[in-house]
């Protein structure tokens, strides 16, 4: 590319660029952000970024054209707008259409081809990260597709008819709460519409039906401070212009926000989060960067020949990571140092729960690290001691390491448990959560609903579900997905035999300790793949379990991503009278209900809201086998 070039909009729809317009503009973007660092051409850059409005630009015959080619894509791709918000998607962003030429997709289709990134000529769709229905907002285009585009919110220019006053001061940079301007009515009759949509979209339900089958969306008795469970992220080096810091995601997913005022947190929780990052940064560690968001806090450097800390002072986040070599025992040991050049703090991951009196409130803490030496670990060990020297309510910390190279606030291998007294103690890490009249046992790393009261609400309206569709006196129930036995061992008491199957085998064996503890004898658990576990409840399997046995009812509450396609075949050749599908995520219980539907029919739907001012809603669908 030599010469004139047309503005960004133009370009696209001629010459090389409209090949394979989507792979093209990522990778442009890429080379403008790898090759304008620390190059000679960057003054160019900037000239040529200021000129972009002008009508053509003209770069110099020996302008490379992949740098020029990058430039345009990377000014395109960062075109403001200004749109008017319609409705919401089911992950919470806003949906948004550009009319006009008020925006251009990248790669327009030849003469004589069908048209992109146009609906029937209602324009183009814009999701829009931050935005809510009735809002009028400029945004930034952050992603173009053939069909739609991304964009992040920047400002609001007019608000929606009816909004509220945010209840948290950290609402706008911070992303846990993104509804909190929107009236708590106002948001449950969206998540009725969110969850309506997916099953008549993405199941392939008759939107009618379904309407008339769905009771609606049960509120949250709590609107602030309901969770017992927080996963708060570390960030920064800790070096001058980049402290350390602990707090939440922020809203475009680009870093972490300190939450010194989270309306989330009780005044004690807030207290406890402040003191572990004083602590942390005193320690003169750095939080581990993750890999998705290495690149918001510094540039990958080229040089891997040099083995010493170029700022010399020995500490993590300094040198770049090496290429693994072909020998696999040599590729696992640079993998470790990676993770350990890339930061050690985590994730601090509060908890709340009884004691082992079962009257005792307090606290739990959970410390996710990088793997860290022995001097390391005892830093670790100083920062819990001193908290739970300081915070009466605080009954015990736990470290964890996780090596893995992504943002899961999840540990891989447990070092140490503290008690009250600062002692090592493998029992301190355990705490009891109450449910429906009874007390479930977990450790600080088990699952459980995050809404207390409003996970009594979903299990009062389970229960309800299967006393209304199952008929049979003492039925047989699958509880797939079982966790620590909650809220399958709630039925327990009406089931003739119970059956958990769990992948994590620390959670069964705290199910099996919770079915003991209330007394249980006929509920049993299974750790495993629930597809492999569900194959050999299948009586075609030739290792089947219970030849003589049917299963009147499954109990299915699985993770956001929903059943995989074999656990869900096996699932179908059950054939279970009843099913019971709790989902925290309409879309994936709609994909599955696509299935359902082929062997079932649907006859009962209810949600709860589990996390006010999100997007998030937790959905019951009841099917009866055809």
């Amino acid at each position: 590319m030599h010469g004139k070039c047309q503005a960004p909009s133009a370009f696209f729809r001629q010459g090389r660029a409209a090949a394979a317009p989507g792979r093209r503009h990522a990778a442009a973007r890429r080379l403008y952000l790898k090759g304008s660092r620390g190059t000679s051409e960057k003054s160019s850059h900037k000239r040529v970024l200021a000129a972009y409005t002008a009508k053509p630009i003209v770069f110099p015959a020996s302008f490379p054209w992949h740098t020029a080619l990058a430039l345009l894509c990377f000014a395109a791709m960062n075109d403001t707008i200004t749109l008017q918000i319609e409705s919401l998607t089911h992950d919470g962003r806003g949906l948004a259409r550009a009319h006009g030429d008020a925006i251009s997709i990248s790669g327009s289709a030849p003469a004589g081809g069908r048209a992109s990134g146009r609906t029937r000529n209602r324009g183009t769709v814009v999701f829009v990260t931050g935005g809510l229905p009735g809002q009028t907002v400029r945004a930034r285009i952050t992603r173009r597709k053939s069909s739609f585009c991304e964009a992040e919110m920047l400002e609001v220019l007019q608000d929606a008819p009816r909004s509220a006053p945010p209840v948290c001061t950290h609402h706008g940079d911070c992303g846990g709460c993104p509804l909190q301007t929107m009236p708590y009515d106002m948001q449950l009759q969206w998540k009725r519409r969110i969850a309506l949509d997916a099953m008549s979209r993405i199941g392939g339900l008759d939107a009618g039906l379904v309407e008339s089958l769905f009771t609606g969306v049960l509120p949250s008795p709590a609107l602030e401070q309901y969770r017992n469970k927080m996963e708060l992220a570390f960030a920064g080096s800790g070096t001058e212009g980049d402290p350390l810091i602990l707090g939440l995601r922020r809203r475009n997913g680009r870093g972490v926000v300190s939450v010194p005022q989270c309306a989330l947190l009780p005044a004690a929780a807030r207290d406890i989060v402040r003191m572990a990052a004083d602590l942390a940064a005193q320690s003169g560690l750095p939080a581990h960067t993750p890999r998705d968001q290495a690149r918001y806090r510094q540039a990958p450097q080229e040089d891997t020949a040099h083995h010493g800390k170029p700022d010399g002072k020995g500490r993590r986040g300094s040198r770049p990571a090496r290429r693994a070599p072909a020998n696999s025992i040599a590729a696992a040991a640079m993998a470790a140092e990676a993770v350990q050049n890339n930061g050690f703090w985590r994730f601090l991951v509060l908890r709340r729960g009884l004691s082992a009196d079962l009257r005792t409130p307090g606290w739990w803490a959970l410390c996710i690290t990088s793997p860290g030496s022995h001097e390391e670990q005892e830093k670790v060990r100083t920062v819990g001691q001193k908290l739970l020297q300081s915070f009466p309510a605080l009954a015990g910390f736990i470290h964890e390491e996780r090596a893995s190279e992504d943002a899961l606030a999840q540990g891989q291998k447990r070092i140490a448990s503290l008690d009250r007294t600062g002692a090592h103690n493998p029992a301190s890490a355990r705490f009891w959560q109450p449910l429906g009249g009874r007390h479930f046992a977990l450790d600080a790393a088990s699952f459980f609903q995050v809404n207390t009261a409003a996970a009594q609400v979903l299990a009062d309206m389970a229960l309800g579900m299967l006393k209304r569709h199952v008929s049979q006196e003492s039925p047989a129930l699958l509880d797939l997905y079982c966790g620590v036995g909650a809220p399958g061992l709630l039925m327990a008491d009406r089931c003739g035999r119970l059956l958990g199957l769990e992948q994590d085998a620390k959670a069964v064996a705290l199910a099996q300790a919770n079915a003991a503890a209330m007394g249980f004898t006929h509920c049993s658990y299974v750790a495993g793949d629930a597809a492999q576990r569900l194959d050999r409840l299948a009586p075609a399997h030739e290792n089947y379990w219970h030849p003589t046995e049917t299963w009147d009812a499954v109990l299915v509450d699985p993770p956001r991503a929903g059943l995989a396609p074999r656990a869900l075949n096996a699932l179908l050749r059950l054939n279970a009278h009843t099913i019971l599908y709790v989902s925290c995520n309409p879309a994936t219980l709609a994909r599955d209900a696509a299935r359902l539907r082929g062997a079932y029919r649907l006859v009962e739907m209810a949600a709860v809201d589990l996390f006010p001012h999100t997007p998030h809603v937790e959905c019951l669908t009841l099917w009866q086998s055809l």
